[in-house]
């Protein structure tokens, strides 16, 4: 039992590492999005991800998009250009646990005597891998905004991207 509870808690705390969600700023080239201004109704928005999904970072990236719209008092805007970089990265495919008992064994000595010691020393040991091909996606779009009725097919609704993309992403 007492090398089952510190074995729970290096699970649990592997898993809360784990389970951090994807879509939020990105901080010192960290995953996330990040936006810079461009002009008043001009935006570069970038969304970077770690995934096995290159559209995920797409979704992302219109999203955010969507959002900065809405906050910048917008209705609708156009993506006026678009850039998709993808780096690989081999994950090999490894999964352990290990639980050691071994006896230490020191010795010290004095001016006339040595004394010899014996103890027991545990070692709990926990590694996980997913053994995929994982890449880093990074989805960069340029986008212009405006108010009132959408200029042609290829705008997109700031409302309706919200709607929809935030709904699937969340099924994720």
């Amino acid at each position: 039992m007492k090398t089952f509870i510190p074995f729970l808690l290096v699970t649990l705390l592997i898993s809360a590492c784990t389970s951090q969600p994807d879509y939020r700023p990105a901080t010192k080239g960290s995953t996330g999005y990040s936006e810079q201004k461009i002009t008043s109704d001009r935006y570069r928005v970038q969304f970077k991800i770690i995934s096995n999904s290159v559209a995920d970072a797409a979704d992302y990236a219109l999203l955010r998009s969507a959002e900065l719209t809405q906050k910048q008092g917008f209705d609708w805007f156009v993506v006026t250009s678009k850039e998709t970089f993808v780096e690989s990265q081999k994950v090999e495919v490894a999964s352990s646990i290990g639980l050691s008992h071994q006896q230490r064994i020191e010795r010290r000595c004095g001016l006339f005597n040595c004394e010899t010691y014996q103890r027991p020393k545990n070692e709990l040991g926990i590694a996980f891998n997913s053994g995929n091909n994982r890449k880093e996606v990074h989805s960069i779009l340029e986008v212009r905004m405006g108010k009132g009725i959408m200029p042609n097919e290829s705008s997109y609704s700031a409302v309706d991207v919200i709607e929809n993309l935030s709904q699937k992403l969340n099924n994720n």
